[in-house]
Protein backbone atom coordinates (compact mmCIF):
# COMPACT_ATOMS: atom_id res chain seq x y z
CA UNK A 1 0.00 0.00 0.00
CA UNK A 2 2.66 2.35 0.88
CA UNK A 3 4.81 1.66 -2.41
CA UNK A 4 1.65 2.12 -4.12
CA UNK A 5 1.11 5.64 -2.63
CA UNK A 6 4.35 6.81 -3.07
CA UNK A 7 4.29 5.96 -6.88
CA UNK A 8 1.30 7.61 -6.77
CA UNK A 9 3.06 10.61 -5.36
CA UNK A 10 5.68 10.56 -7.54
CA UNK A 11 3.98 10.55 -10.33
CA UNK A 12 1.87 13.33 -9.67
CA UNK A 13 4.63 15.26 -8.33
CA UNK A 14 6.80 14.62 -11.56
CA UNK A 15 3.77 15.22 -13.81
CA UNK A 16 3.20 18.67 -11.80
CA UNK A 17 6.61 19.70 -12.57
CA UNK A 18 6.74 19.32 -15.96
CA UNK A 19 3.38 21.13 -16.13
CA UNK A 20 4.87 24.29 -14.23
CA UNK A 21 7.92 24.03 -16.58
CA UNK A 22 5.59 23.38 -20.08
CA UNK A 23 4.22 25.98 -22.19
CA UNK A 24 0.00 25.89 -22.62
CA UNK A 25 1.02 22.89 -25.58
CA UNK A 26 1.97 21.26 -23.27
CA UNK A 27 0.05 21.57 -20.37
CA UNK A 28 -3.02 20.66 -22.69
CA UNK A 29 -1.26 16.66 -23.58
CA UNK A 30 -1.13 16.45 -19.60
CA UNK A 31 -3.74 13.81 -18.73
CA UNK A 32 -3.06 12.21 -14.97
CA UNK A 33 -5.79 10.35 -13.34
CA UNK A 34 -5.80 10.64 -9.55
CA UNK A 35 -6.44 8.70 -6.40
CA UNK A 36 -9.28 7.93 -4.86
CA UNK A 37 -9.63 7.64 -1.50
CA UNK A 38 -12.83 6.01 0.96
CA UNK A 39 -12.93 6.01 4.18
CA UNK A 40 -15.39 4.07 6.25
CA UNK A 41 -15.86 3.95 10.08
CA UNK A 42 -17.17 1.72 12.47
CA UNK A 43 -17.23 2.13 16.17
CA UNK A 44 -14.14 -0.18 16.85
CA UNK A 45 -12.20 0.01 13.35
CA UNK A 46 -11.66 2.13 10.84
CA UNK A 47 -10.66 1.22 7.44
CA UNK A 48 -9.34 3.03 4.43
CA UNK A 49 -9.04 2.01 0.70
CA UNK A 50 -7.06 3.89 -1.48
CA UNK A 51 -7.89 3.11 -5.34
CA UNK A 52 -4.73 4.29 -7.36
CA UNK A 53 -5.41 4.69 -11.09
CA UNK A 54 -2.44 6.46 -12.67
CA UNK A 55 -1.95 7.13 -16.28
CA UNK A 56 1.20 9.02 -18.09
CA UNK A 57 -0.73 10.49 -21.15
CA UNK A 58 2.43 12.88 -22.61
CA UNK A 59 4.41 11.33 -24.71
CA UNK A 60 8.02 13.07 -24.06
CA UNK A 61 8.62 15.93 -26.30
CA UNK A 62 11.52 15.22 -29.25
CA UNK A 63 13.94 17.08 -27.92
CA UNK A 64 14.27 15.36 -24.97
CA UNK A 65 13.04 12.10 -25.47
CA UNK A 66 15.63 9.42 -24.49
CA UNK A 67 15.53 5.96 -24.94
CA UNK A 68 15.72 3.12 -22.27
CA UNK A 69 15.09 -0.77 -21.85
CA UNK A 70 13.93 -2.49 -18.78
CA UNK A 71 13.91 -6.37 -19.34
CA UNK A 72 12.23 -8.89 -16.83
CA UNK A 73 13.11 -12.21 -17.53
CA UNK A 74 12.88 -12.42 -21.21
CA UNK A 75 10.97 -10.15 -21.70
CA UNK A 76 12.18 -6.90 -22.99
CA UNK A 77 10.23 -3.28 -22.90
CA UNK A 78 11.70 -0.61 -25.16
CA UNK A 79 10.32 2.83 -23.78
CA UNK A 80 10.90 6.23 -24.83
CA UNK A 81 11.45 8.53 -21.55
CA UNK A 82 11.61 12.17 -20.54
CA UNK A 83 14.13 12.82 -17.41
CA UNK A 84 14.06 14.88 -14.89
CA UNK A 85 17.32 15.86 -12.98
CA UNK A 86 15.85 15.74 -9.26
CA UNK A 87 18.99 17.31 -8.07
CA UNK A 88 22.54 15.93 -6.51
CA UNK A 89 22.79 13.01 -8.47
CA UNK A 90 19.35 11.83 -7.91
CA UNK A 91 17.29 11.39 -11.85
CA UNK A 92 14.18 10.41 -12.17
CA UNK A 93 12.95 8.61 -15.61
CA UNK A 94 9.22 8.52 -16.95
CA UNK A 95 8.45 6.44 -20.36
CA UNK A 96 5.82 5.30 -22.91
CA UNK A 97 6.11 2.28 -25.02
CA UNK A 98 4.34 -1.27 -25.82
CA UNK A 99 4.41 -4.48 -24.17
CA UNK A 100 6.29 -6.88 -26.56
CA UNK A 101 3.83 -9.45 -26.20
CA UNK A 102 0.45 -7.63 -26.34
CA UNK A 103 1.01 -4.41 -28.19
CA UNK A 104 -0.68 -2.38 -25.21
CA UNK A 105 0.45 0.44 -23.91
CA UNK A 106 3.12 0.80 -21.42
CA UNK A 107 4.47 3.14 -18.58
CA UNK A 108 7.47 3.06 -16.55
CA UNK A 109 8.66 4.72 -13.99
CA UNK A 110 12.76 4.54 -12.88
CA UNK A 111 13.45 6.61 -9.88
CA UNK A 112 17.57 6.17 -9.24
CA UNK A 113 17.54 8.24 -5.99
CA UNK A 114 20.19 7.64 -3.54
CA UNK A 115 19.00 4.77 -1.49
CA UNK A 116 15.67 4.77 -2.70
CA UNK A 117 15.21 3.00 -6.44
CA UNK A 118 12.38 2.02 -7.57
CA UNK A 119 10.91 0.62 -11.46
CA UNK A 120 7.60 -0.20 -12.38
CA UNK A 121 5.84 -1.19 -15.20
CA UNK A 122 2.06 -0.69 -15.62
CA UNK A 123 1.03 -2.41 -18.87
CA UNK A 124 -2.75 -1.25 -20.08
CA UNK A 125 -4.53 -0.29 -17.28
CA UNK A 126 -4.22 -2.78 -14.73
CA UNK A 127 -0.63 -4.87 -14.78
CA UNK A 128 1.97 -3.61 -12.67
CA UNK A 129 5.48 -4.99 -12.43
CA UNK A 130 7.70 -3.35 -10.72
CA UNK A 131 10.51 -4.45 -8.18
CA UNK A 132 9.98 -6.69 -5.07
CA UNK A 133 10.15 -4.93 -1.53
CA UNK A 134 11.86 -7.58 -0.22
CA UNK A 135 15.02 -7.78 -2.21
CA UNK A 136 17.73 -5.07 -2.52
CA UNK A 137 17.68 -2.73 -5.45
CA UNK A 138 20.36 -0.86 -6.50
CA UNK A 139 20.50 1.74 -9.38
CA UNK A 140 23.44 3.71 -10.86
CA UNK A 141 23.65 6.98 -11.95
CA UNK A 142 26.98 7.36 -14.34
CA UNK A 143 26.63 10.52 -16.31
CA UNK A 144 23.57 10.85 -17.45
CA UNK A 145 22.80 7.47 -17.80
CA UNK A 146 20.51 4.93 -15.41
CA UNK A 147 21.90 1.27 -15.35
CA UNK A 148 21.26 -1.56 -12.86
CA UNK A 149 20.82 -5.07 -12.76
CA UNK A 150 20.10 -8.35 -10.75
CA UNK A 151 16.93 -6.34 -10.07
CA UNK A 152 13.77 -8.70 -8.75
CA UNK A 153 10.36 -7.98 -10.25
CA UNK A 154 7.45 -9.33 -8.93
CA UNK A 155 3.82 -9.10 -10.44
CA UNK A 156 2.06 -6.38 -8.05
CA UNK A 157 -0.76 -6.34 -9.74
CA UNK A 158 -2.98 -7.14 -6.52
CA UNK A 159 -0.53 -5.83 -3.80
CA UNK A 160 2.31 -3.11 -4.65
CA UNK A 161 5.90 -4.74 -4.12
CA UNK A 162 4.80 -8.03 -3.43
CA UNK A 163 3.36 -10.95 -5.58
CA UNK A 164 4.15 -13.43 -8.38
CA UNK A 165 7.87 -13.02 -9.20
CA UNK A 166 8.53 -12.61 -12.57
CA UNK A 167 12.15 -13.11 -12.31
CA UNK A 168 15.54 -11.18 -12.65
CA UNK A 169 16.20 -7.76 -14.62
CA UNK A 170 17.81 -5.09 -15.71
CA UNK A 171 17.63 -1.10 -16.44
CA UNK A 172 19.09 0.77 -18.98
CA UNK A 173 17.74 4.94 -19.66
CA UNK A 174 20.04 7.50 -21.74
CA UNK A 175 18.86 10.22 -20.67
CA UNK A 176 19.65 12.96 -23.55
CA UNK A 177 18.35 15.79 -21.88
CA UNK A 178 16.53 16.96 -18.83
CA UNK A 179 13.14 18.58 -18.61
Amino acid sequence: MASARFLLALLLGALAFAACSSGPAEEAALDARSSTTTTTAAPSTTTTELEVVTTIRRVPSSELASEGVISIGSDEYHFAFECYAAGAGDILALGIGEDPATGAQTQAIVQAFLGQAYVAILVGDDQVRELAIDAPADLFVQGDAIRGSALRFVDATGSPGVGEELGLGAVSVDCQGFA
